[in-house]
């Protein structure tokens, strides 16, 4: 997967999420199941503590490790969390896309060709 870079004050940073990200999240938010993950996307209980150590997790797999007051800064230049247009929710939506990628069309049988 490509890294997603997000522009902050100081320039680009990069970040990438995979499943060492997603290791590294879990165990920044006390080892949490993978399944508690999932449940975080829908929203009831996603928290800031999650975005800043999404954004901390994705930074340390491209290789540049981030304090908490960091990540939370550059969500702040990024467009924070409620705004249109905020890059920040262009990276979660980059997380989700990372995790359940889009599938290709199965093709058509030859069965269903000759019906």
């Amino acid at each position: 997967m490509t890294a997603f870079e997000l522009q902050v004050k100081d320039g680009v940073v990069k970040l990438e999420w995979g499943t060492w990200a997603m290791h590294r999240f879990c165990e920044m938010n006390g080892n949490m199941p993978i399944s508690k993950l999932m449940e975080i996307y829908d929203g009831s209980v996603f928290t800031f503590k999650h975005v800043i150590t999404m954004i901390q997790a994705a930074s340390e797999s491209a290789g540049n490790v981030v304090d908490e007051k960091t990540a939370a800064r550059w969500i702040d230049e990024a467009g924070g969390l409620q705004f249109s247009g905020s890059k920040v929710l262009d990276f979660i939506q980059y997380t989700i896309k990372c995790i359940i990628p889009e599938l290709p069309a199965e093709k058509e049988s030859s069965q269903e060709k000759k019906s």
